[in-house]
């Protein structure tokens, strides 16, 4: 058996540990961060003082996203990006959107990158 330098072998390494659950939830965060839109939605949405609706929403990331024009935007972020960071936590969305508790602890990260 070949070991590693922590006295585990290869295989054990790649078996799930203690911390499985924390490596899912932080491969969890970054695919959703992953996503430049999903960015400067957390961005647009911690920079605003009432929490806007989706058309509002769709017509800034359209001009912030040069390859979008508003119908397509809407259309991302109702379908995808929307329910990704609702899921995620980030975000409730119903008449509008509108950042969650849980979200300013994750823009610090949304804003280092």
């Amino acid at each position: 058996m070949v070991e590693t330098h922590m006295g585990r072998s290869h295989h054990d390494a790649l078996e799930p540990g203690a911390d499985a659950t924390s490596t899912a939830e932080t491969d969890e965060l970054f695919a959703v961060l992953s996503d430049a839109n999903r960015r400067f939605v957390l961005s647009h949405l911690s920079q605003r003082e009432h929490p806007p609706a989706l058309d509002p929403l769709a017509a800034a990331m359209a001009e912030w996203n040069d390859d979008l024009d508003r119908e397509d935007a809407r259309i991302a972020l109702h379908h995808v990006h929307l329910p990704k960071l609702e899921e995620a936590g980030f975000v409730e969305y119903d008449d509008t959107v509108e950042l969650t508790d849980d979200a300013p602890d994750s823009l610090d990260v949304v804003e280092r990158l």
